[in-house]
């Protein structure tokens, strides 16, 4: 088992702080975050349509906040955009606090929206600053992992605050609120004076852009492998994240496999065991082609999907082996893919794009977040559930033969970049060394294109 300690100490001193921020925020957002419908609805007795629009332009906002957040990244030095980021996500949920009707509600969504898309595309764009390709791999494993940790502490705290009988029940939820908007300031401020030490993402850029062609998000979608690697993702986020507060306890309940015990317990082995996986994976990864790790991960998840599936059908304590077992599988997938492919995406990526390819990656990834409830509520009636677990199996194949076309066409740095190799050098290499993309022809590699110019996390 890798010692955390030692993993930690190979950090420069601007990931491990990224990391700390990472912490702080994750642990705010942890605070309050299975409560929104809960507090509007029946805390501030708004009628149900209140929360129901909100969380619905709440997300709206992120996907259309994290894109104008990544081309802002790719302008402006990180030290005026990441404070930024975080004032602005600071103040929207602040704003919740005094969400008394529904002009107030929907204007902390909006505010909150645009804040909390840029939250997970920044802090991505920093750790991209690494100084090796080992080192930015487990700083996403560890940010993830971190990541799950500070929120699953974050949720039974806000639970035992929300809980107590001190003050009145709406003054709780406003010192919840308030506190996770003092997370993010409090960030904003530690990041703010670091950044001037490195201002770039890979300590060198200043933000300028002059002398550099205009590229937009068309030109990065285009990209060879980017387009491909977004749309895995998405994928893996829709058989995984965006089934588990959806199709996976929509199926194991309709047909009374499990009850609200068992759910409660399948979402608990989730953290755990994707936080430990991260620790006892997290090193072990950095030795394996990223290819190879995608495509186990979606043969893991297919299997998970299949002892679900058979966990449907059954009762009592074979019901909840099965339910806990595939739910072993998903996380295990979700620890493997989401820090390999982050990583890998950024090494394709040249620096003057990344800040939009980070962006991308958070709409890729909430893209599935957001189709999973709607597939699961489309497909859940029939057949009993059938129709959704075929249709999960089938996207989890999906991902395995994506994977296995990327093994034949990424390059072996790409794919398996060596420990101190920095595989974004030669990506930026490459993107000078040919004039433009759709000349170079399909072998272009990873070039970036030169034509004018034309998504707490909502990842």
């Amino acid at each position: 088992m890798p010692n955390p300690v030692a993993v930690l100490r190979e950090f420069s001193p601007r990931t491990r702080t990224v990391l700390a921020v990472n912490a702080v925020n994750s642990f705010g957002g942890g605070l309050v975050l299975p409560f929104l419908w809960i507090y509007l609805n029946d805390v501030r007795g708004l009628p149900a349509w209140v929360p129901a629009v909100t969380l619905a332009v709440q997300a709206a906002t992120a996907v259309v906040g994290g894109l104008m957040w990544g081309a802002v990244l790719d302008r402006f030095p990180p030290r005026t955009t990441v404070p930024l980021v975080m004032a602005v996500a600071g103040v929207g949920t602040a704003l919740y606090a005094q969400a008394t009707g529904a002009p107030t509600a929907l204007a902390a969504a909006v505010v909150y929206g645009f804040g909390i898309s840029g939250v997970g595309t920044v802090l991505r764009f920093l750790y991209a600053g690494a100084s090796s390709a080992r080192e930015r791999g487990l700083a996403y494993s560890a940010d993830y992992a971190v990541f799950n940790a500070m929120t699953g502490l974050g949720v039974l705290v806000g639970g035992v605050v929300a809980s107590l009988d001190t003050g009145s029940r709406a003054a709780r939820f406003v010192a919840l609120y308030l506190a996770d908007g003092a997370t993010f300031l409090l960030a904003g401020a530690a990041l703010f004076w670091l950044l001037p030490k490195a201002v770039g993402a890979d300590g060198k850029n200043d933000g300028s852009t002059e002398g550099t062609p205009r590229i937009g998000y068309r030109d990065v979608l285009t990209q060879r492998h980017i387009g491909a690697l977004l749309a895995a993702l998405a994928m893996c986020s829709l058989v995984s994240y965006g089934q588990f507060r959806s199709g996976l306890p929509g199926y194991l309940t309709q047909g009374g496999a499990l009850g609200p015990e068992g759910i409660s317990g399948a979402f608990a082995v989730n953290i755990l065991v994707a936080v430990g996986a991260q620790f006892l994976l997290a090193e072990r990864i950095q030795t394996i082609r990223r290819s190879t790790v995608l495509a186990v991960s979606g043969a893991v998840w297919a299997l998970a999907w299949a002892l679900v599936l058979v966990a449907g059908l059954q009762r009592g304590g074979a019901a909840l082996g099965l339910a806990l077992a595939g739910v072993v599988l998903l996380s295990v997938g979700e620890a493997l893919v989401f820090p390999v492919v982050t990583s890998l995406l950024n090494d394709l990526a040249a620096e003057r794009v990344r800040g939009r390819v980070n962006a991308l990656l958070s709409v890729a990834i909430s893209t599935g977040s957001v189709a999973g409830p709607a597939l699961a509520g489309a497909t859940l009636p029939w057949a009993d559930g059938l129709g959704l677990m075929v249709v999960l199996l089938g996207g989890c194949l999906a991902v395995v033969a994506v994977a296995v076309r990327l093994r034949t066409t990424l390059t072996a740095q790409a794919d398996l970049p060596a420990p101190e190799e920095d595989p974004t050098a030669s990506a930026d290499a490459c993107a000078a060394a040919e004039p433009d993309a759709e000349t170079a022809g399909p072998d272009a590699g990873t070039a970036q294109p030169t034509a004018p110019e034309p998504v707490k996390a909502a990842a």
